[in-house]
């Protein structure tokens, strides 16, 4: 199997996830735009991958 690489954003974005299930797409972009500094569409995009 093959090692899973994750940029740094992208791994807070999916400690998010993990974290908290329930959350939807608009909330976890407003989290993430006050912990990174991320926009909606950055964050969308990393979500959609």
């Amino acid at each position: 199997m093959k090692d899973l690489r994750l940029h740094e954003g992208e791994l807070n974005v999916m400690e998010l996830l993990w974290s908290n299930k329930a959350l939807a797409a608009k909330d976890i972009s407003k989290i993430i735009k006050e912990y990174i500094g991320w926009e909606k569409n950055t964050t969308y995009t990393v979500i959609n991958v």
